[in-house]
């Protein structure tokens, strides 16, 4: 095969998957994926005379550049990607589980925080489908009524995303709470758009009070049929970076009140690794739901509903001038994020997914992207707000690129992580910009389709060259196996 067949193959796989994304998803500007692909068929072009293990190998380096590059901003760090149509499956992690603890591994375990939605979302929809419990009913009829204000089918809880109010705090602002006033102020949730307190966490702190021996069922399911060995509700799990007195509990202060009553709540307290994450993916990929209840997961409760402010006003996209425009509408089904074209929750969801890929995020620094039609699957865990002390680094540009708040950092910019909220610092030390720390880790998932991208390329373009050329073995043997790489 001469080298422009090759190049000749190159593009026609280039568009077939590009193809195949548009098709599946609801990708209508596809020139990033165009241009990234465009730059990868220089690289494939320039090494044709190389062994699939090289071709490979390349790939995977330049990737771990922007992994180093973010690891250096954490104390600890683990990430987990499969592109399940290659086999290709990628381990990496960075730092240690306390000032003397043991190296992060791919089964480190982490405090995933708002992860934790998914299992509880996926453990209400698994028990309905096996007639233990319905999602048709009035929440108001379970648990002999303790929630008697909220007569709105359990499937719709997340509709009322910003609407579901309780008369008092249910965190430790005000003191300890007992668990009588703690039962009070839940069972006390209404649907109302006056001002009380309001948390995004309710629907799914309420649907695992009312599922039937959750417990029991969360290790059937997760543990013993998913065969995720390090994954539960626990008290203890690494916030990476910490102190030792710090890793006996969850970050969330809602959660740690009813971690102390032995409620386990449905929006945080589970601990899980880059691994078992890898493993819940292919669970859902491979049947664990049905199909009517994955559309049940990944569909919105409605159509596009308004994204309501804390006194129940539609919130407002601005334009350039700072002047409101149209309600910003949010895309939700049963509590998980999902793909829609009016752009809402884009910072979770990478451009190049399908239109039946999901995301979540995680307070602690935790994010998942699961997408079912194009077989892939990443995660990030890491811990950035449990070291107490500031980190300042300079970035070098030249090794990899790191972009955060829309801002691109150039040789020099320093970054910080204050306690919970990153800064971005330009080359004179005045403050640029400010973020949620969770950004440090999102700056990832780009990273990390992309790189299962370019390798579906490169294996579908070596496995052509290989039928020509008759040696299909040694493609198919350094794709099919996983690595599991410390960076």
């Amino acid at each position: 095969m001469n080298l422009e067949e090759y190049q000749g193959i190159i593009n026609e796989e280039m568009f077939k998957i590009i193809n195949e994304l548009v098709k599946n998803g609801k990708l209508k500007e596809y020139r990033p994926i165009y241009e990234m692909f465009e730059d990868e068929k220089k690289e494939l072009v320039s090494m044709e005379d190389k062994s699939s293990e090289e071709v490979y190998s390349k790939i995977i380096e330049e990737y771990l550049m922007k992994v180093e590059g973010i690891a250096k901003l954490v104390p600890g760090l683990t990430t987990g990607i499969k592109d399940a149509k290659t086999g290709t499956e990628i381990y990496t992690y960075s730092g240690k589980t306390s000032a003397n603890g043991e190296n992060v591994g791919e089964n480190t375990r982490f405090d995933i925080a708002s992860v934790t939605k998914l299992f509880t979302t996926t453990l209400a929809l698994k028990l309905a489908e096996e007639g233990k419990f319905s999602l048709d009913k009035s929440v108001s009829s379970y648990k002999g009524g303790k929630y008697k204000y909220l007569n709105i089918p359990v499937e719709e809880m997340a509709k009322y995303y910003y609407e579901l109010r309780t008369p008092g705090r249910l965190d430790e602002r005000d003191g300890e709470l007992s668990k009588e006033e703690l039962e009070k102020r839940l069972s006390g949730t209404k649907v109302a758009k006056d001002k009380t307190f309001v948390y995004s966490d309710i629907p799914f702190i309420i649907l695992k009070d009312i599922m039937p021996e959750s417990d029991e069922y969360f290790k059937k399911y997760f543990n013993d049929e998913m065969k995720m060995l390090n994954t539960s509700y626990d008290y203890f799990g690494s916030l990476t970076g910490g102190k030792d007195g710090e890793l006996n509990e969850v970050h969330d202060p809602k959660a740690r009140v009813m971690e102390r009553y032995g409620i386990n709540p449905g929006h945080a307290g589970v601990f899980s690794t880059s691994r078992d994450l890898v493993k819940f993916s292919d669970a859902l990929r491979n049947g664990f739901l049905s199909e009517d209840s994955l559309n049940k997961m990944i569909t919105p409760a409605i159509n596009t509903p308004m994204l309501l402010d804390e006194n129940g006003n539609p919130v407002m996209k601005k334009d350039k001038n700072g002047n409101a425009t149209d309600p910003i509408r949010i895309s939700r089904g049963m509590g998980v994020y999902i793909k829609h074209p009016e752009g809402i929750r884009v910072n979770e969801l990478p451009a190049p997914v399908s239109d039946s890929a999901f995301a979540m995020t995680g307070f602690t620094g935790s994010h998942m992207v699961v997408d079912l039609k194009n077989g892939l699957t990443t995660n990030i865990l890491a811990n950035p707000i449990s070291d107490n002390g500031q980190r300042e680094v300079v970035i070098d540009n030249k090794r990899f690129i790191i972009r955060d708040c829309g801002k691109v950092f150039e040789d020099g910019t320093k970054f910080k992580v204050v306690n919970r909220t990153s800064e971005v610092y330009d080359k004179e030390g005045n403050l640029i910009t400010k973020a949620p720390y969770t950004r440090i880790t999102n700056t990832l998932k780009e990273e990390q389709i992309n790189v299962l991208l370019k390798l579906r390329l490169a294996k579908n373009c070596l496995l052509r060259k290989a039928e020509y050329e008759r040696d299909k073995d040694e493609v198919h043997d350094v794709f099919e196996t996983p690595r599991n790489i410390k960076k």
